[in-house]
């Protein structure tokens, strides 16, 4: 088996065993939890995906260029007006989900509002996992 292709696999275990053996805690709010999951599997996700692209860019950009589109989409700057900086969207995206979660918890913000963001993030990431299934598949 390809030493990527076996990268790639054990990174997938390990975030369903991490995932899949997580308890609630008496008085955790579940909402919160699903939010720290989906910032992890996220995280991992979006890490990945673009390690892959940026190992050979021009392969992927040549013979999976919607693969590579969307990791371009995930480097692409946006700007973040509590840091006043750009960062990669994928970093702004992680940022923006665990300020509405540290806002909720302060009660700051209702549980719809980190909810709405959870489904957007989710989303997104939801879009890197299904590339990096297809993506391996293709190794």
């Amino acid at each position: 088996m390809n030493p990527m292709k076996k990268y790639i696999v054990f990174i997938a275990l390990c975030m369903v065993v991490l995932i899949g053996c997580t308890t609630l805690q008496p008085g955790a709010d579940p909402l919160v939890v699903r939010t720290e999951q989906s910032l992890t599997v996220g995280k991992s996700a979006f890490d990945l995906a673009v390690i892959i692209d940026h190992s050979n860019r021009a392969m992927w950009r040549t013979n999976v260029p919607a693969f590579h589109e969307f990791c371009e989409w995930l480097r692409a700057p946006e700007v973040v007006p509590d840091l006043v900086t750009t960062l990669p969207r994928a970093s702004a995206m992680l940022y923006s989900l665990n300020t509405i979660k540290k806002d909720y918890i302060m009660s700051k913000t209702s549980s719809n509002a980190l909810y709405s963001a959870l489904m957007t993030f989710e989303s997104t990431m939801n879009q890197a996992n299904s590339w990096l299934t297809i993506i391996t598949n293709k190794l």
